[in-house]
């Protein structure tokens, strides 16, 4: 096995993508699997990203690692000390050999169902997403069960496709005890884990996005979510565990 390293690189965080106390996650992992795929010039297909720090918005410094291993890449990546990426890349995804999973249709089409109004000033990166919620669940309501299930879709200005735009999806609602809850609590995440279908493309911009809490206690959680295409083919998935800091 060998190994090369890329040269360090700046990129700017605009504010406009801030989360609750630092820069939105998700946008922060699409950033560093586009620094992989460039200086590697495969495709990634699953991405270990660890959370030391909030991203403030501005200036940060990428650098990435580069290692051969057999017919994957993997791709270090660390971004100014906040957060550190391990990248799996593929320059072969091959053909589908087996059908990925398909979700139920929804019973109503993201254009009939109402959107989810999220004032800016308490979540900025809101503004950049359509977000239709097709079950009962809604952030603070108080309800019995930590799952939401939406239609979403990414302001087509933003220009992420494939890997880049399912990280930001993946990560794009609340934790989902928000749904059980009342009143917010901090709930950072501290690791997140994605596996992206290299195969998998929508003509729509619309996804559908199930994101869950399969476990908690008083101090950590950990959130399951799938996201598939408008027609129902799973696109990516994710875990996040995440601290409860309440």
């Amino acid at each position: 096995m060998t190994s090369t390293t890329a040269p360090t690189y700046s990129v700017e965080f605009d504010s406009s993508w801030r989360s609750f106390d630092g820069i939105h996650g998700g946008l922060v992992v699409a950033t560093m699997l586009r620094a992989a795929a460039e200086a590697t010039g495969a495709v990634p297909a699953a991405v270990s990203a660890h959370f030391t720090r909030p991203v403030p918005p501005g200036p940060a410094e990428l650098t990435t690692g580069r290692e051969h291993g057999g017919g994957t890449v993997s791709s270090l990546v660390s971004l100014s000390g906040a957060a550190l990426a391990l990248v799996r890349l593929t320059r072969d995804p091959g053909a589908v050999t087996l059908p990925a999973a398909v979700v139920e249709p929804s019973p109503t089409a993201p254009e009939a169902t109402e959107r989810l109004r999220i004032p800016v000033d308490f979540v900025p990166f809101s503004q950049h997403l359509d977000i239709r919620p097709i079950n009962d669940a809604r952030p603070f309501a108080g309800g019995d069960v930590p799952e939401f299930d939406v239609w979403i879709r990414l302001d087509p200005s933003i220009g992420f496709t494939g890997a880049e735009l399912a990280a930001v999806l993946l990560d794009a609602l609340p934790p989902a005890l928000y749904a059980t809850r009342t009143t917010p609590v901090p709930i950072p995440t501290a690791e997140f884990s994605a596996h992206f279908v290299p195969t998998v493309r929508s003509g729509s911009p619309w996804h559908r996005l199930r994101h869950r809490t399969v476990w908690a206690t008083d101090t950590l959680c950990v959130d399951e979510t799938e996201l598939f295409t408008d027609d129902g083919r799973l696109a990516a998935q994710a875990r996040q565990l995440r601290r409860i800091l309440g």
